[in-house]
């Protein structure tokens, strides 16, 4: 779907379901062609497949709205702590990254998380600033990471001690 851009886009946050797996594998695939960073949180740690965990996880769905017309349009998870975030090029830039991470944060917060933590290019001004925004601080050195592609990326790592207080 294309959206015209010159008429209002409503956007609702869902999380995500096995219904819906068709078309977020088509938004997983369409962040794949916008950037060569997409996976980049798994495959920091040398590849290492994460234990399974007990640890609570979700994943929620961005999805813009035209009409009759729906479409997953931005992603974000929480997985064992780490996040993971991304939008669509299109949709960049307007407030919607602080709205998926708020959600997130709110979720760890009512599931009882301690920490959450994530990964981040240090080029990456707009999802630092995000992430600042929310009380995240820097922890470790930056860690030089080669793509697939070739292409090398500095990592920082990043955690935000939440606000649960156990029962």
């Amino acid at each position: 779907m294309t959206f015209d851009m010159t008429k209002p886009i409503t956007f609702e946050l869902a999380e995500a379901t096995l219904e819906q797996a068709v078309s977020w594998q088509h938004l997983i695939q369409e962040l794949m062609t916008e950037t060569d960073t997409f996976l980049i949180a798994s495959m920091r740690d040398d590849d290492v497949i994460p234990e399974i965990s007990d640890e609570p996880a979700i994943t929620l769905l961005l999805v813009a709205e035209q009409g009759t017309e729906a479409q997953p349009v931005g992603i974000a998870s929480i997985e064992g702590g780490e996040v993971g975030m991304a939008i669509l090029k299109q949709f960049q830039g307007a407030g919607l990254g602080h709205s998926l991470l708020s959600a997130l944060l709110d979720w760890a917060n009512e599931v009882g998380l301690e920490k959450v933590w994530l990964d981040v290019q240090i080029d990456n001004a707009a999802a630092i600033h995000i992430y600042r925004q929310f009380e995240f601080q820097s922890r470790g050195d930056t860690v030089n990471y080669v793509l697939p592609n070739g292409r090398v990326t500095t990592l920082q790592r990043m955690e935000k001690m939440l606000n649960y207080q156990g029962e």
